[in-house]
């Protein structure tokens, strides 16, 4: 199979575009001779006549002519992944995050990132907070914000900070007195979930009946849950700020501190 140089497309294009090999030449910085040679060596390539030379001028032949189109896309082509690789891309970003975190404050996080670093490259993951340790300690993540519960034995990396408190609450849907049931209906996140092992922690040191009514792997499911009455939810005071249709359920409500 025929296989074209780039260098010498490059001269036989030079030599069209100029009009002759000596003119050619002073483009590609080679000799007239060596300019006549490399374009002997691609009319060996392609096995047929390119350029017809006389005293006067240098013109096409058929070939020649139909070879310059491809030839000028080569070239375009081959410079375009040269300059790809001109500059080294930024260095990617992993991030994660929880989701009900994700859908607050990602998008202004990220126009911040837009304004100061506008060729960063960033992967962002929400998961629960246990999957986020887990992929920050596995090296899978570079950054994560996850919850731990205050007081827990659960040990963290040892470059980790506490970012901020996040207060919770048991909530249930307004016009609904789910915390008077025998057997208290809850709505959780799936196994793995920091509140939701912090929640039946604290019903199970109450020594308080509960039930699982609805498992939601996402906030948008989880809210829905609960607003739609189906039961009782320990959420993020940061989280119930923005839902409505929900009712906080104090020290008066039977249920354990949050």
């Amino acid at each position: 199979m025929t296989q074209f140089d780039i260098p010498l497309l490059r001269t036989f294009v030079q030599v069209v575009d100029s009009g002759g090999f000596a003119r050619a030449g002073g483009r590609v910085y080679r000799s007239q001779s060596t300019v006549s040679q490399q374009i002997k060596k691609l009319e060996a390539q392609a096995g047929r006549p390119l350029l017809l030379r006389n005293a006067r001028a240098t013109s096409l032949t058929p070939d020649g002519e139909r070879l310059l189109g491809y030839a000028r896309r080569m070239l375009a082509l081959h410079d375009e992944v040269c300059n790809l690789f001109a500059e080294d891309l930024p260095e990617l970003v992993r991030i994660g995050l929880p989701e009900d975190y994700a859908v607050q404050l990602l998008p202004y996080l990220l126009a911040e990132v837009a304004q100061h670093h506008p060729q960063a490259r960033l992967e962002v993951r929400s998961q629960l907070s246990v999957q986020l340790q887990a992929g920050l300690a596995d090296g899978e993540l570079d950054i994560a914000l996850y919850r731990r519960v205050v007081g827990s034995d659960e040990a963290g990396p040892d470059d980790a900070h506490d970012t901020w408190p996040d207060a919770l609450q048991w909530v249930a849907a307004s016009g609904t007195a789910l915390e008077r049931q025998s057997v208290l209906p809850l709505v959780l996140f799936p196994h793995g979930c920091v509140y939701r092992a912090h929640a039946l922690a604290q019903l199970e040191q109450q020594g308080r009946r509960w039930r699982v009514a609805y498992t939601s792997p996402n906030m948008a499911g989880v809210l829905a849950a609960v607003q739609a009455g189906l039961g009782v939810s320990l959420q993020s005071r940061q989280v119930l700020a923005h839902a409505s249709g929900l009712r906080e359920l104090g020290p008066g409500s039977g249920l354990p501190p949050a």
